[in-house]
């Protein structure tokens, strides 16, 4: 039984893909296993994943849905390791990121979710260059986590906790990340931050983020998560979701209250 479950979704990404694996198996922490869950790509991600023939990786192809929270379901439903990571299939992490995490819910025992730092890596298209930036971790605190997503998705959490709350929503697209945080903090879980940059985001540009933005489906997780917040919790926050960005620069904000 591994003591940690990395869980990475992914859906037509057979030319990135082999670098988010090599960036776990090159981790100093050696006690985990890999689940890969495939949302029914018509690539040949399958492919890669068995090239690195490697017993701890798993992999899981289901039939398209295109909603990432259901796949993220999928994959912690199978994990068998006490904690989960979260990790795209398009990101890299640095060699300690797990090693550091598993300190942090060992130094506290009572913690349920632990978050990090993170290195954000983004697409120039006007210069056909990448730009890079930092977004450290922040405090946590119950008040902000309800005015924006501060927390970047790329977290960790109990395996029980996240079962326990009954997972990721299933009518979430793409704000599936601030949805889980919102759970988390209004069920009073705690959260535990690492003050260090472990893991690199990529920004792509045919990324569920991205194309979320452009179709609307953003916009419609808004919508979700606010109906979730009134009547599950009888609450409001002001979601600073809708946005447009180009290269990693806010172009435009839309706020739905």
């Amino acid at each position: 039984m591994p003591k940690v479950s990395i869980v990475m979704p992914t859906y037509n990404r057979d030319k990135v893909i082999q670098h988010a694996i090599r960036s776990v198996i090159d981790q100093s922490y050696q006690d985990w296993e890999l689940i890969i869950i495939d949302d029914g790509g018509a690539d040949n991600t399958k492919r890669v994943v068995d090239g690195f023939a490697n017993p701890r990786i798993i992999y899981k192809k289901i039939e398209h849905c295109g909603f990432v929270s259901k796949v993220r379901n999928v994959g912690n439903q199978m994990a068998k390791g006490e904690i989960i990571v979260v990790h795209d299939s398009d990101d890299a992490a640095l060699p300690d990121r797990l090693e550091e995490i598993v300190k942090a819910f060992e130094e506290n025992p009572d913690a349920d979710l632990v978050y990090h730092g993170l290195y954000m890596r983004f697409y120039d298209p006007f210069n056909n260059a990448l730009s890079r930036g930092v977004r450290p971790a922040l405090p946590y605190t119950k008040e902000h986590i309800l005015k924006e997503q501060f927390i970047p998705g790329q977290v960790a959490y109990k395996r029980q906790t996240i079962l326990d709350l009954g997972g990721y929503d299933e009518r979430v697209r793409c704000c599936d990340d601030y949805e889980m945080l919102l759970n988390f903090a209004l069920n009073d879980k705690k959260f535990v931050p690492i003050y260090k940059n472990l893991y690199e985001y990529a920004d792509s540009p045919d990324s569920i983020n991205v194309n979320g933005e452009m179709d609307g489906s953003r916009r419609r997780d808004v919508e979700v998560i606010l109906d979730i917040l009134k009547t599950k919790y009888n609450t409001q926050a002001i979601a600073g979701l809708i946005k447009n960005t180009v290269g990693g620069e806010l172009i435009s904000r839309e706020i739905i209250r």
